[in-house]
């Protein structure tokens, strides 16, 4: 019971601290979940540069037996200079001059507590 308590203030503190914009109080998770779904996304595109996630649209964390996290999150991913050879960290390179832009919805799957790790990206589309 203690263990399902908190699992459910892990998920309530992630619903109120998170942000709508990637400069203000998101909550590190979230910031850790969206870093681990533009990876997954890179790793799987066949783009000649890397993205990274310049701002968080919303964000939103559910329950999902037996103890994980669904997290959906809407994110505007931006074009950097990094060639994309799917060894690279996005937060690492600089963005391209007028970068192309896109809104990315991700579905990650995570572990919860004190150091959340996400596992499983369950859905990824960008437009």
């Amino acid at each position: 019971m203690t263990y399902v308590l908190r699992l459910f203030g892990v998920v309530s503190m992630a619903h109120i601290m998170s942000g709508r914009s990637y400069a203000k109080n998101v909550n590190p998770d979230v910031i850790k979940v969206a870093s681990f779904a533009i990876h997954i996304h890179n790793h799987m595109s066949n783009y000649p540069y890397a993205y990274k996630v310049v701002d968080i649209l919303s964000d939103t964390a559910k329950l999902c037996p037996p103890a994980r996290i669904e997290y959906s999150i809407a994110a505007k991913v931006a074009e950097t200079t990094c060639i994309n050879n799917g060894t690279i960290k996005p937060e690492d390179c600089s963005l391209k001059t007028n970068a192309q832009t896109m809104i990315c919805n991700f579905v990650v799957l995570a572990l919860p507590g004190r150091n959340t790790v996400p596992n499983r990206l369950l859905s990824d589309y960008c437009t």
